[in-house]
């Protein structure tokens, strides 16, 4: 995508946000104060217009936002056959004495005899991706290479879906990750639209559906900064100024 929108004249800067500029009396966006990737110089980049995206980060820009951050652990498996291309929500009453096949040095949250609820998405060339239930237990990273994993929950995820099927029980292990999700701590979200500061824009708290909404908020965003309004959808309860 920044590919194509360099080809139609786009300049694509790679940095990290530091600080909103605003007008002497707070009412209007002036631009943007952020960190060169490869320098690591600060810049000021003057602008009409800002979107504030930053998912779980929205805070670090814009402090007075009411989005949460969550870390979630996901796994990837190659099963040992081709599977339906369907999703489920799982629910998985465990044994008392439920143990896993996994290294007893990983496993970190052993639910034996309760109720736990992964998610398994069939996904293209022989994937299956598999995510667990979200904590709060380590501090918030500055930064997406800072995320940690704990391998222990990743092997929970491996062994509550393996303990339904087969072909992801035996299958092979192709990634362990986790990641934050940002969520509206006032309400339901997400938040898209304007902030109350004009040319201030922004589009954050989608949980785990930003992938699902990106595209969609993107087009929102797009008509509220050419014309003034959203038009190709009514989301007056989405706006962020009512809860700012």
């Amino acid at each position: 995508m920044a590919a194509l929108a360099e080809e139609a004249g786009v300049k694509v800067v790679l940095g990290s946000a530091k600080k909103i500029q605003y007008s002497g009396d707070g009412k209007e966006v002036k631009g943007v104060v952020y960190q060169e990737k490869e320098s690591g110089k600060m810049v000021e980049l003057p602008a009409t217009d800002v979107v504030i995206a930053a998912g779980p980060w929205t805070r670090e820009v814009y402090p007075s936002a009411p989005i949460g951050a969550m870390r979630a652990h996901s796994v990837t498996i190659r099963p040992t056959r081709p599977v339906s291309a369907y999703a489920l929500f799982t629910e998985i009453d465990l044994p008392k004495n439920f143990g896993g096949r996994g290294n007893e040095s990983l496993k970190s949250v052993r639910k034996g005899g309760k109720t736990v609820t992964p998610e398994i998405y069939a996904r293209p060339k022989n994937e299956v991706y598999a995510c667990g239930e979200g904590d709060n237990e380590v501090a918030f990273p500055s930064s997406t290479d800072l995320v940690q994993v704990d391998e222990g929950r990743c092997q929970d995820i491996v062994d509550y879906v393996g303990s339904i099927s087969d072909e992801l029980r035996d299958g092979e292990v192709t990634a362990r990750q986790a990641c934050y999700l940002p969520n509206v701590q006032m309400g339901s979200g997400p938040l898209i639209g304007e902030t109350g500061v004009k040319g201030l824009l922004m589009a954050a708290g989608h949980t785990c559906w930003g992938i699902q909404n990106g595209p969609g908020t993107g087009k929102l965003i797009s008509e509220f900064v050419f014309d003034g309004m959203a038009k190709s959808a009514k989301i007056h309860s989405l706006a962020p100024e009512r809860v700012l």
